[in-house]
């Protein structure tokens, strides 16, 4: 990437100042944002290291420990002296190749607390502490040093003592396993059983605002979950994933090593939490110099809707034919890509089955009468359509440089990485090696099944979106996801980063044989594309209800994946969600509600002053209480003084596209 181009450095970094505390005569010191409305707070408590957070003048967090566990080495967590404090500074602004905004503000002040032990061997311990206008994020550093070149981390005790009984958020996780497909439930902090796992980011509703507790920059590290202290409602400890051979060692490193960032997100409201770019600011630039074959776009996805190919042989089977059939409809609409889902290699059920006795080079003895992947590439290529394919992470970590390799020869495009998730260390690198290497071969990359996104992205931007959310696919079973759940994700999940959700629903029900429970109407799907934040958004219902409802599709189609500038206009979690967001010179506006219906106030007072705009507004009918599939379309004349009033009806939604005249 050309940094000339990609970077404009607003301000340089102030230069550091090393202010020597003289052996912790001084045991107390803040950092403030650059609004003054974030504060940390850093203390030794004999000779503990504390910290504490306020949010414009009242503090949520109070003095919270920290520190880290080793085998066979004595923790580093007690027993201190501060040695030195350094300060810095930085104001920078940078262009991300896609995202949500255009331009990037990184702005933050930065103190490193310098700790040393008190006694022998007098191990070191750095903290770093950074606060901006909108959030916290601290991490440890541990300096190399004597008799520790290599460490195995049994613990991180990072301490989240929250100043009252908060109401959260939380993702209750089956297990460190678990692929974060669940639901978001709202209840108090202190009803949270301390045998919960609960997944980063965990959202909390301050007495003055809005929080979101996570992390930025996982590499080569093992994810981060909570848990609440027994006999302590307002108290959680973070929660390392343990490594898969060895569950008492959650990390080994070297030193010198940084932990990846811990992360408190805040705002005024919740959905300023959504708008906030602080997850990006936290990882490194793109370590990406040819980005041009980074292509953000829509995919057709055959695999919901059961590969459905009206009037074909072969339809609902995976098959060269069938894919051929969904290329030509993607061409004809200009659809970017196909992606061709699992049965391409081995059926879908020995890929599961036996992922390490897979070989995805070549198709199994089942897949020969149905499946020539070479033949669906090189049409793709022929009507212009890239060629995304499916791999399941297990297959593909048998000799992935090959495999990645190989795939570019034959002219793919993507790869969809799947597996059966989790954030241990070695999951967490074998992705990020996955990555690296793609980005080498030129090749995007979708994962699924995997834990959610902490910035990586921008480091690696090939890595265009993920799962890590229940989205679409579970109303093929159940339980499904109702519109509660779908008004909760924007502020919890989606804070994470890209979110493939795979919106785009139009039968509801599905067909015989290929029955869905999608419970949602039909303008709820619609407003997805403009709410759900992802690079790559898939298509996912068959072309022949696309076909049947053309308006509505090219309402779609319309529709871009990637963003210059976003602003939340309304909603509160688990009830509703308004959002703006600005591609070019127009403007998209997406609405969603739970199960009840309500009637949104949307100002478009976003809009350039004295412009008239066309606006094309789809929206539930008048009757979709009852048939959830009907959706009104109409257009009118606004300008930035007018207000649109939408009625939504239960699990309904509105979008509107906004263009200059």
């Amino acid at each position: 990437m050309n940094k000339s181009k990609k970077y404009r450095v607003l301000c340089l970094i102030c230069v550091s100042l090393l202010l020597i505390d003289g052996c912790s005569k001084r045991h107390q010191t803040t950092v403030q944002s650059p609004d003054k409305n974030v504060q940390l707070t850093f203390s030794l408590n004999k000779g503990i290291p504390n910290y504490k957070v306020s949010y414009q003048g009242k503090v949520f967090i109070l003095p919270s420990p920290l520190g880290m566990k080793f085998k066979n080495h004595p923790a580093l967590h007690s027993n201190f002296a501060v040695i030195g404090t350094r300060r810095s500074s930085a104001d920078r602004t940078w262009e991300p190749l896609y995202g949500t905004t255009d331009t990037v503000r990184n702005q933050y002040r930065q103190m490193t607390v310098q700790l040393r032990g008190k006694k022998k061997p007098h191990r070191r311990l750095n903290l770093i502490f950074r606060a901006y206008n909108d959030g916290i994020a601290f991490r440890y550093q541990i300096p190399k040093q004597k008799n520790m070149d290599s460490l195995s981390v049994t613990d991180e005790q990072t301490t989240f003592h929250f100043a009252d009984n908060y109401i959260g958020f939380p993702l209750k996780r089956t297990g460190f396993g678990g692929n974060y497909e669940g639901r978001y439930i709202k209840q108090n902090l202190g009803n949270i059983s301390p045998d919960t796992l609960v997944a980063a980011p965990l959202l909390l509703h301050l007495n003055n605002g809005w929080a979101a507790v996570t992390e930025a920059d996982l590499t080569g590290y093992s994810g981060m979950s909570l848990t609440r202290i027994a006999g302590d409602s307002t108290t959680f400890v973070s929660d390392l994933a343990p490594l898969p051979n060895d569950s008492t060692i959650k990390a080994k490193v070297k030193t010198p090593f940084n932990t990846p960032w811990r992360t408190i997100m805040l705002g005024k409201r919740a959905g300023s939490l959504i708008t906030s770019n602080l997850i990006m600011n936290l990882n490194k630039p793109s370590q990406i110099k040819d980005t041009s074959f980074i292509k953000p776009g829509q995919v057709i996805w055959p695999w919901w809707n059961g590969r459905i190919a009206d009037h074909l042989k072969y339809s609902g089977q995976p098959s060269t034919s069938v894919m051929k059939y969904y290329i030509d409809f993607a061409a004809k609409h200009h659809i970017q890509a196909l992606l061709v889902d699992a049965g391409w290699y081995s059926t879908e059920r020995a890929a599961w089955a036996s992922p390490k006795k897979q070989n995805p080079l070549t198709m199994a003895k089942s897949r020969k009468d149905h499946y020539n992947i070479h033949k669906v590439i090189d049409y793709g290529k022929k009507k212009g359509v890239a060629v995304y394919v499916w791999v399941l992470a297990k297959t593909l970590k048998k000799n992935p440089k090959k495999v990645i390799s190989t795939y570019a020869k034959w002219g793919i495009k993507g790869i969809k990485v799947d597996s059966y998730g989790g954030d241990n260390q070695v999951h967490v690198s074998d992705i990020q090696h996955f990555a690296r290497l793609a980005a080498k071969y030129h090749l995007m990359m979708d994962f699924h099944g995997a834990y959610l996104p902490t910035g990586w992205g921008r480091t690696y931007p090939n890595l265009m979106t993920r799962e890590g959310v229940m989205g679409l696919e579970h109303s093929k079973g159940s339980p499904h996801p109702k519109a509660i759940h779908n008004v909760t994700i924007p502020y919890t999940r989606m804070l994470m980063g890209a979110m493939d959700y795979t919106p785009g629903a139009f039968d509801l029900d599905g067909t015989k044989n290929h029955p869905k429970h999608v419970q949602t109407t039909r303008a709820q799907q619609i407003a997805m594309y403009v709410v759900y934040y992802s690079p790559l958004q898939m298509l996912v219902d068959y072309p022949g209800v696309y076909k049947k409802n053309p308006k509505q599709f090219q309402f779609v189609r319309d529709i871009p994946t990637t963003w210059d500038e976003s602003k939340f206009i309304d909603g509160k979690p688990a009830e509703y969600i308004v959002m703006a967001r600005r591609h070019g010179k127009n403007w998209y506006i997406g609405a969603m509600t739970n199960k009840s219906s309500r009637k949104v106030k949307i100002p478009l007072n976003f809009l350039k002053k004295g412009q008239k705009y066309k606006a094309r507004i789809l929206k539930d009918a008048p009757d979709a209480g009852k048939n959830p599939q009907d959706v009104s379309l109409n257009s009118r004349i606004v300008t930035s003084t007018d207000t649109i009033m939408a009625q939504l009806a239960g699990s309904g939604g509105a979008a509107v596209i906004l263009s200059p005249q």
